[in-house]
Order: structure tokens, then sequence, then C-alpha cells
């Protein structure tokens, strides 16, 4: 039996204007998938929220897929604090799908005994990877699904927050704005139980991240925010 008030979800603050669409940050004990085109904020939030987590005194896992991680920039969101958040962000690299699913049995044998260290998980992207198999082979995608559900299970085992940022259709296809699919389609749509889309708006550097679905907070709310050398506002 589950007492409601011991398993009321916990959220980490981004400290930005996302938190008014997220109903006060990311969920601990799910997965959080952010979406758009190169260029939208992906990227800056995960690393955002990696310092802040830092900050609150936990350490964070960021998986780099796309040698998108930039030291200078950690500089930048981190300030004064950069020695203790380059001490606390642990960071995999992994350079094919196959070395992707090896780091998150590492991690998984990780958190089995640090699992009190660590509040979030970053996956940037989570379908690099993946793409670079042109045949989306049923095994493929089988093996995409497993991953996400070993992060599924980390977040809710260990109570901490999965943020993953995954790619577009339209940005590689030539598909309209109107059009935008992510890429995994189904796959990551049944495994993340929160979906922000993010994009590009004028005048130029604003963005707007559009909520898609979550399971306390209406879905097609959003805001606006600019990516700063501190973060986002």
């Amino acid at each position: 039996m589950k007492v409601l008030k011991n398993i009321e979800q916990k959220k980490i603050a981004t400290n930005s204007s996302l938190d008014k669409i997220l109903g006060g940050g990311i969920e601990k004990g799910n997965i959080t998938q952010i979406y758009g085109p190169p260029g939208s904020g992906k990227t800056n939030i995960t690393l955002m929220l990696a310092v802040q987590v830092v900050k609150n005194g936990k350490k964070a896992i960021y998986i780099d897929t796309e040698g998108g991680i930039s030291i200078d920039r950690i500089k930048q969101i981190a300030k004064d604090g950069f020695e203790n958040v380059a001490n606390n962000i642990i960071v995999f690299e992994p350079h094919s799908f196959q070395e992707q699913e090896d780091d998150l049995k590492t991690i998984g044998s990780f958190l089995n005994s640090k699992s009190d260290e660590i509040d979030l998980i970053v996956l940037d992207s989570a379908v690099a990877l993946y793409r670079l198999n042109e045949s989306k082979s049923p095994i493929l995608n089988k093996e995409l699904g497993k991953q996400m559900g070993l992060l599924s299970t980390f977040s809710r085992k260990y109570d901490l927050a999965v943020l993953i940022t995954n790619q577009i259709y339209s940005a590689f296809d030539g598909e309209s704005n109107g059009n935008i699919r992510p890429v995994g389609g189904d796959i990551l749509r049944y495994w993340s139980k929160v979906i922000i889309e993010l994009e590009r708006s004028e005048p130029a550097g604003q963005r707007i991240a559009n909520l898609r679905r979550h399971r306390s907070m209406p879905e097609g709310i959003n805001t606006k925010f600019k990516i700063t050398d501190s973060g986002i506002c």
C-alpha cells in the first residue's frame, strides 16, 4: 500500500520561465523529452539543469552522443562554481548505438551503489546514434525501446529525473514546420511522460517552449525564453 503524500512528484526547478508550464520544474521519477530543430535551446536547457542539480548538492550524469557538451558553456553558466560543477557532472561519450546501450548498463551498476548521490540523468541526444543506422530495422527499434525502458526504471527505482533531447524530421528531411515530427516516433513518446517542443521565434534569439504532454499541466500551454550567457531566461 502506498500513501499518496509519500509518492508526491518531486521536481527540479530550472529557475526559468519553463517552470511555469511544467508546474515547478523537471519531474523526478519519469522521463522528460525535449525536441526541436537545431539551435532551439535543447542542449542549453540540459546543461543549465545539470549545473542547477550540482548547485543543489547532488551529481548529474550526462550522456553526450553528439559531442555537444561545451566546457566553455558550462563555465559561463556555473560562473564561480565551475570547479565544483565540473567535479560533479559525470560525462559519458558513446560513439555508436551499441556503446550508448553499454553506457546505460554501466550507469545502472553505478546507481546500485551510489544512487543517493545522483539527481539527474541527461541523454543528449537520444537518437543521434540511432539515426546513423539508415535502415530502422525492428531490431534497432526494439533496442531503442529497451534503452528507454532502462532509463524509466532508473528514474522510478532511484527517484531521479531523466531528461532526453530529441531531433525532428523536418530539420533533416525538408518537411515544413507545420509537420514537425520527433525522431523515434511512438517509441520515445510512449516512454516520455512529459514532452516539450521547442521552436525558434522572432525577434532573433527568442525561443518558444510548447508543452505537448504532461500528467498534471494543460497540454498546449507555452512560454517564451531567451538563451543568455548564464543559461536561459
